[in-house]
């Protein structure tokens, strides 16, 4: 397998100054797939259904439902890859896209303007349906040669009490990408990572800090005086093979984590139900002395390693928080 452990470099020092300077903050939820991540303010709520249905939903002060709601193009060109586009082609996609989705659509405003630092396009509209008249505002925009675009959608009557939400709520969008292995520019203070196509959901608790997700990995850290704690998970989607891990493959990650520790106990145990291989190792690193484990886990979507290690000590005391990230790691088909 590619995967290794320990690829995840979090900057210790910056989220200790982070930690004591954090302010109570909605959680943020890190949608890999889609590679984006955003807070979820009240009322606003993540629906049980995600991520197969709405981002968020919130009932409105008339009674009804309002939906943010993403949807994603295919690749444009998988010969290149383009981080942003002009304004114009935005415009120009946003118009095929309403005309070919919203026969009844009728524009009442658009706009240029940035999210996230990529240049937009918003679109507001209304629509004439079954279900009464619904107002949307869009805003689309490019990335990884795929188009994007994220909408509000409500009832009329609503949708005029509520844009404003949304419009703040885009001011917490932010972008996720392999640049820096990951690496967040925010810190977030807890929060939900979400990999649909590895099929996992996990949540790390508000007094740990997330400083790097993409679609591939996440990683997190708690720090104590001059202690800390790494908690890391990173996905292998080409390797589906919830039969477990061949002998061979057990094998190489005994060797690669001896490279750099002492192996002090191994487990075959399953992990939620799942094939498993737990190693718990211990060692010396830059004058620190580090326990910690490393489970690979084989699920019907993907095979994963997710490591927690650490000054001993803290490890030990801290024992209930980190057993709780993994015991709440759910899987999903």
């Amino acid at each position: 397998m590619a995967l290794r452990r320990h690829i995840l470099f979090l900057a210790c020092g910056s989220l200790l100054a982070a930690r004591v300077l954090a302010v109570d903050t909605p959680p943020r939820l890190f949608f890999s797939d889609a590679k984006l991540s955003f807070l979820v303010p009240d009322p606003w709520e993540v629906p049980s259904s995600f991520p197969f249905g709405p981002l968020l939903t919130r009932k409105t002060q008339e009674g009804t439902d309002a939906f943010v709601v993403c949807q994603i193009s295919d690749p444009v060109d998988s010969s290149r890859l383009s981080a942003d586009i002009s304004t114009d082609t935005l415009k120009e996609f946003a118009t095929h896209d309403l005309s070919s989705r919203n026969t009844g659509a009728r524009v009442l405003a658009t706009t240029a303007r940035t999210l996230a630092g990529q240049n937009a396009y918003e679109v507001t509209w209304l629509n004439e349906g079954p279900e009464g008249v619904t107002q949307t505002q869009s805003i689309y925009f490019f990335m990884d040669n795929r188009f994007y675009h994220l909408s509000l959608r409500a009832n009329r009557d609503s949708f005029p009490w509520i844009v404003q939400d949304f419009q703040n709520w885009l001011l917490s969008v932010r972008l996720l990408n392999r640049q820096d292995s990951g690496k967040l520019d925010d810190p977030a203070h807890g929060g939900v990572w979400v990999h649909q196509t590895g099929g996992v959901k996990i949540t790390i608790p508000d007094d740990w800090l997330i400083g790097v997700a993409d679609d591939r990995q996440v990683g997190a850290t708690i720090v104590r005086d001059k202690m800390h704690l790494a908690f890391s998970a990173v996905v292998d989607v080409s390797s589906p093979a919830a039969q477990g891990m061949a002998a061979v493959e057990k094998e190489e990650a005994q060797k690669t984590l001896e490279k750099d520790y002492k192996i002090i106990a191994q487990s075959e145990e399953p992990f939620h139900g799942l094939p498993a291989l737990e190693l718990d190792y211990e060692g010396t690193v830059d004058g620190r002395f580090v326990r910690g484990e490393d489970l690979w886990v084989s699920s019907p979507k993907a095979r994963w390693l997710i490591s927690v290690d650490g000054d001993s000590r803290l490890l030990r005391q801290l024992s209930d928080e980190w057993q709780g990230i993994l015991s709440d790691i759910h899987f999903y088909e």
